[in-house]
């Protein structure tokens, strides 16, 4: 699975736990600037995490029509492990 990580600064720390849970590529963008709104969200891409306390407002709502109109999977959650980590597992069972 490859899941694209929208909003906050820093997933460091989260990238290896979510490689051990299953997950092969984890791509990110940091939305501080409107300009994020104007990104394509890539093809290889299976699910959109948005951390919503790291997020533009406008750049939310955006990219959220976006993710909606490709029909892909979406957690909603703020930057927290213990938050997203049983989303993410759900999404991976539902997955296999």
């Amino acid at each position: 699975m490859s899941v694209l990580i929208v909003g906050a600064d820093r997933i460091q720390s989260m990238v290896p736990k979510m490689e051990a849970m299953g997950v092969e590529q984890v791509t990110h963008w940091d939305t501080r600037r409107y300009k994020a709104s104007k990104n394509k969200i890539p093809e290889h891409v299976d699910l959109v995490i948005f951390f919503t306390d790291f997020l533009h407002h406008t750049v939310a709502l955006k990219l959220k029509e976006k993710v909606k109109s490709l029909g892909l999977p979406t957690i909603y959650c703020r930057r927290a492990w213990s938050e997203m980590a049983p989303e993410l597992q759900k999404q991976l069972e539902n997955e296999r």
